[in-house]
């Protein structure tokens, strides 16, 4: 199988609508595939405060038509690295800022539909330093470490990607549930 084409199909501020012809066997008819590619990849941040909780944010999400509660995270500016992005996406949604940031890798966020990838930190000993920025329309929740792994297990925390960074630290042995 390969790509043997493509073309952008519709474009828009926010996404395009990306045509790929892929060749599913040598000789064979190549079959239309289609995408999603945003401007943009993503950051998520895992970040614990000194005093051991675990800062959240809560924000009506119009792609589902609900309210999440959810990890701080956001779009990587143009010209920003993933841990730039990280760094300020934390202090904007939340007040905090990371001494120290660790890399958890980049995850696809939809491998079937979307070229999109979501990079995840962990943020051990974030400092609340100010107040949230106040256009972020969101509410700031922060949670101990403890109560993680029930938020997760009865579905408030439900965002794949968000619970995905979660797993990657706990799999690492940087966050214990």
């Amino acid at each position: 199988m390969r790509i043997v084409g493509r073309d952008v199909e519709y474009r828009s501020p926010w996404l395009e609508v990306v045509r790929k012809r892929v060749e599913p066997a040598p000789g064979a008819e190549p079959e239309d595939f289609y995408a999603i590619r945003v401007p943009s990849d993503y950051v998520v941040v895992l970040a614990v405060t000194d005093d051991d909780r675990i800062p959240l944010v809560r924000q009506f999400r119009p792609a589902l038509e609900l309210t999440t509660l959810e990890l701080p995270s956001g779009a990587i500016d143009a010209g920003e690295s993933p841990e730039a992005s990280a760094r300020r996406e934390l202090l904007e949604e939340t007040g905090c800022e990371a001494a120290a940031l660790e890399p958890l890798g980049a995850l696809y966020t939809d491998a079937g539909r979307a070229e999109t990838r979501q990079w995840g930190f962990f943020a051990p000993a974030v400092r609340e330093v100010r107040a949230p920025d106040p256009g972020e329309q969101l509410e700031t929740v922060f949670v101990g470490r403890e109560e993680l792994g029930p938020l997760i297990a009865d579905g408030t925390l439900q965002l794949a990607l968000h619970v995905a960074v979660v797993g990657c630290a706990v799999a690492r042995g940087l966050l214990d549930l």
